[in-house]
């Protein structure tokens, strides 16, 4: 029991990581530390209204894994990742990687169209963002909250999928670096009521869009679930596309291996937990 509990928050941790970091997705963590299914569930019962005691346990350590890991990961990876870019990148390469050998065992029937639709959806908006420098986009100081609303909305449902990154939708938006420095000013004396407002609005339109996503993947896990797991397979197999190290910097290959295998190893320490 302990030990689910332990688990259940590390997913949470790692999921506020990951969608902290532009490329790197929150729904593919999901996945990694086998939460993915039963996460889908809960927020649907949740939408609902009707929610039991072990449920509302579950989602209250995600939440509080996900809170731990937005607030450390707004300082702690905006750190590494400007310092330390291409050994940051190879450990999330490695999570991903090992969490892909071990996810393709669940798929009984390959089915090669969903998989390159998934493959694609993560791919083509990295692409495109890179081709046109959205990265360098900045909000101006006058917000149109509807837009960041909707900007939330997107973000959220991206989140929740695996391979799609909600930073980088809200990079494309405009809004990523508003949020980051917004939430790195948490808790501190230059947080303003601005900044309360900014969070409320978006941190609404994220909910929303998690929301209306899981509701879409509940009945698809509900009416073909190897078609939805070949999807799957295809989102987290594209992720390691925009996070591949040789895109984030330089580095050495001994230190990129070495990255990569103890993000290798997180995944394997959490699936012997999860058995």
């Amino acid at each position: 029991m302990v030990l689910n509990f332990f688990r259940t928050v590390i997913a949470g941790l790692l999921m506020g990581w990951a969608n902290v970091i532009p490329g790197v997705s929150g729904g593919t963590i999901a996945v990694i530390t086998g939460v993915f299914e039963r996460l889908i569930e809960v927020v649907n019962d949740v939408m609902k209204l009707k929610i039991s005691k072990k449920d509302l346990v579950f989602i209250s350590l995600i939440a509080l894994g996900l809170l731990i890991g937005i607030l450390s990961g707004s300082k702690i990876l905006s750190w590494s990742f400007e310092n330390y870019p291409f050994y940051t990148y190879s450990f999330f390469y490695g999570l991903i990687l090992l969490s892909l050998i071990n996810f393709k065992d669940e798929i009984r029937t390959f089915k090669i169209v969903e998989f390159l639709v998934g493959v694609l959806i993560v791919i083509i908006p990295y692409v495109v963002s890179n081709a046109v420098k959205l990265q360098d986009t900045q909000v101006s100081d006058s917000i149109s909250y509807f837009g960041l609303f909707v900007s939330g909305v997107i973000a959220g449902g991206s989140m929740i999928l695996p391979g799609l990154s909600g930073s980088l939708m809200l990079m494309i938006l405009g809004f990523y670096e508003k949020a980051i420095a917004t939430v790195s000013r948490f808790a501190s004396r230059d947080f303003t009521g601005s900044d309360i407002l900014f969070i409320i609005v978006l941190g609404s339109g994220v909910l929303f869009g998690i929301g209306l996503i899981s509701k879409l993947l509940k009945i698809w896990l509900e009416k073909a679930k190897q078609s939805i797991l070949n999807f799957i397979l295809g989102l987290v197999a594209g992720s390691l596309y925009p996070i591949t190290p040789a895109f984030h910097g330089t580095g050495t290959l001994i230190g990129m291996f070495l990255w990569i295998a103890l993000g290798g190893l997180v995944v394997y320490s959490l699936g012997k937990i999860q058995k």
